[in-house]
């Protein structure tokens, strides 16, 4: 063998030891921190995308998913820095306005957290989910105008969002207007069939009125349903036998 070739041979040896020395790519390290994340393994994607963001601060999809896995793990500090290095890249990133809200209210911080999801619903008017996290917090806060406000936010983006209609029949019932609650639990139910919340919330309040015959009808109604867990089948069966007892 030439010496060129011996020289060649032993540059390329050179260079894949090298390789193997680097170790692993930013980018195949942070494709195994997103899908650890996606995995549920949040502490080790955790690991990985802060080594990363330490890499390459600037790299969105990397703050993002340590937003996550950090909000995923309940480290709610962290997270909530995170989402702020987030919307310091994308401030229009109407979704990271709705996590920090939800961070922010996981840390009792109620106010900023509807401040973050109204941020959230002028950047994305569709947003239902913000404006269901705004009301449920203004519940939190006895502020049921405003909470109801909310709810019929969420009901003009979506008209077939269904927990919207539920939490507004609760507000209803709270404020003893019986009939309004009850069209709205049935509204639940006709957009969302699967949705057992309602149902039982409905048999619950035609009980309190002492509508017993509507409501044994609704409990045998929801016991045709496919899919009701056990306990509940068997809670409603009893109290069934106790009314037509």
């Amino acid at each position: 063998m030439s010496s060129a070739r011996i020289l060649a041979a032993a540059l390329l040896t050179i260079f894949l030891l090298a390789s193997c020395a680097r170790g692993p790519s930013f980018e195949q390290r942070k494709e195994e921190g997103i899908r650890a994340f996606q995995e549920g393994r949040i502490p080790e994607a955790v690991d990985h995308l802060d080594a990363c963001s330490r890499e390459k601060p600037r790299d969105f999809q990397v703050r993002y998913y340590l937003a996550r896995s950090l909000e995923k793990g309940e480290q709610f500090a962290l997270a909530l820095s995170e989402w702020e290095h987030v919307l310091l890249l994308s401030p229009s990133f109407a979704e990271g306005h709705y996590r920090r809200g939800n961070v922010l209210a996981m840390m009792k911080r109620l106010g900023p957290a509807i401040e973050s999801w109204g941020r959230a619903t002028e950047l994305d008017p569709t947003f239902t989910e913000a404006y269901l996290n705004q009301g449920m917090a203004y519940e939190d806060l006895e502020r049921w105008d405003e909470a109801m406000a909310a709810y019929l936010l969420a009901i003009r983006a979506d008209s077939t969002f269904s927990p919207a209609y539920l939490n507004l029949a609760l507000l209803f019932e709270k404020a003893e207007a019986w009939e309004t609650a009850l069209e709205m639990f049935n509204t639940a139910i006709r957009i969302d069939t699967t949705f057992t919340g309602p149902y039982l919330n409905r048999i619950q309040l035609l009980l309190r009125l002492d509508r017993k015959t509507e409501a044994t009808d609704r409990i045998r109604e929801l016991l045709k349903r496919e899919g009701l867990d056990a306990e509940t089948s068997d809670s409603l069966s009893a109290l069934l036998r106790r009314l037509e007892s």
